[in-house]
């Protein structure tokens, strides 16, 4: 067995139990509303008492489908691991973890903590925990430069919007949005958020030192464009760079030793892709 297998398998199953945790401790003794495939497979059998379980399954068939025809045999494999490994984890979570019925917001902000945590793990592993996972997957598949605890919020709070109109319970609906926030957000700070990065902008007329002396400190590559200043009617060099958050001060330092009169300009950059950070679309 292959170290990325092992890899894969103890992450999942790790994701698994803190995803059962996140749902036994503190969502399900809340009466905080499931999302996804399970809320919308409840919502059915409140309308016409069709089993909830049986529901699930057909639901979930089309989707599987759709996984096993547009990301192969090995993510419908990974996602079925895991969503046996989530049932367990929650069947086995009910006999020994104690359930928190206090503050109910304390209960929907933890319960979405853990249930962020568990599901990104599982996410970064190649596989889902099936249902509107495997939807947001497919939707992420057309539109790349989404995130996907964004196309899971949407998707999610379309089908509470619908079950608190059907149950007559907006507070209930209120809370359930505030545990997927938090769960996705969650969601997107572990895929995301260790490729988040600042972009920098120099206009300088030292630019040869610059650039070598970024390569060699933090060996980071610079872009030359060149650039015609407004003010001044003479063309000047600018110098762009894509660096990690750790990095940005020790180029703040280098422009300061090489050329203290640059002008300089840093902005945000919640996702980097490329050579250096991640792959294209990972």
């Amino acid at each position: 067995m292959s170290k990325k297998i092992i890899k894969d398998t103890a992450l999942i199953v790790l994701g698994s139990v803190i995803y059962a945790l996140g749902v036994v401790a503190f969502i399900e003794p809340n009466q905080i509303s499931p999302g996804g495939i399970t809320g919308l497979s409840t919502l059915i059998f409140y309308l016409t008492g069709f089993p909830a379980g049986i529901s699930y399954i057909i639901l979930n068939i089309p989707l599987m489908i759709a996984g096993l025809k547009f990301f192969g045999f090995r993510f419908i494999a990974k996602t079925l691991f895991a969503t046996i490994m989530t049932a367990v984890a929650i069947d086995l979570s009910i006999l020994f973890v104690p359930a928190y019925t206090g503050n109910t917001i304390l209960a929907t902000l933890f319960g979405g903590v853990f249930i962020g945590c568990g599901m990104a793990l599982i996410l970064l592993r190649g596989a889902t925990t099936g249902g509107t996972d495997i939807l947001a997957k497919l939707v992420l598949r057309k539109y790349p430069f989404l995130s996907m605890g964004r196309v899971l919020l949407f998707i999610d709070i379309v089908i509470f919007a619908i079950a608190s109109i059907v149950y007559c319970n907006f507070e209930t609906a209120l809370y359930s949005i505030i545990g997927l926030y938090t769960a996705t957000k969650m969601i997107d700070s572990l895929l995301y958020g260790a490729d988040s990065g600042k972009l920098i902008f120099i206009i300088t007329r030292n630019s040869e030192k610059l650039t070598q002396e970024i390569f060699k400190v933090i060996g980071r590559g610079v872009t030359k464009l060149r650039a015609f200043g407004g003010y001044s009617q003479s063309e000047t060099d600018m110098l762009m760079c894509a660096v990690r958050q750790t990095e940005a001060a020790k180029i703040h330092s280098i422009i300061k030793d090489c050329d203290p009169t640059a002008f300089v300009i840093v902005t945000e950059a919640p996702e980097i892709i490329g050579e250096g950070f991640k792959g294209l679309y990972n």
